[in-house]
């Protein structure tokens, strides 16, 4: 079995997460972020680290930009990140979740359109933040 316990490193991987929960990240990014701020903790640790927490529910993946590239957004236990239903901006990085209904309309047109029974889905729009334009 597996050892659950809590390292400095892992502690200082949340503590990251949390600082940064309005932003999505891709591995290097973190692994960047965290480098600039002091971190000793190497890209090989922020991958682990990324994909035990993605097994947990912790982190959310998504795919963004222009590239498809995955990144990861901290969920804990917030219901509103795991809707996927944001605004991207394509410079910082931040994200803001969208509270919208509209969504609920969009998913049932979308449902009778194909005659899929939807399980999951992701909406993103992207542009420039208040702070980046």
């Amino acid at each position: 079995m597996a050892s659950t316990r809590l390292t400095r490193q892992k502690q200082e991987f949340r503590r990251f997460l949390e600082i940064n929960r309005d932003k999505e990240m891709t591995v290097a990014e973190m692994a960047e972020l965290l480098k600039a701020s002091g971190s000793d903790m190497g890209i090989a640790t922020v991958y682990r680290a990324v994909n035990r927490l993605e097994g947990e529910g912790i982190l959310i993946k998504t795919v963004t930009g222009a590239q498809g590239k995955s990144a990861y957004r901290y969920a804990a236990n917030d219901e509103t990140v795991r809707s996927c239903h944001r605004v991207f901006c394509t410079c910082c990085g931040k994200t803001v979740d969208l509270t919208y209904k509209f969504t609920d309309k969009l998913e049932k047109n979308v449902s009778d359109m194909t005659g899929f029974s939807l399980t999951d889905h992701q909406l993103m729009f992207y542009g420039l933040c208040s702070d980046c334009r």
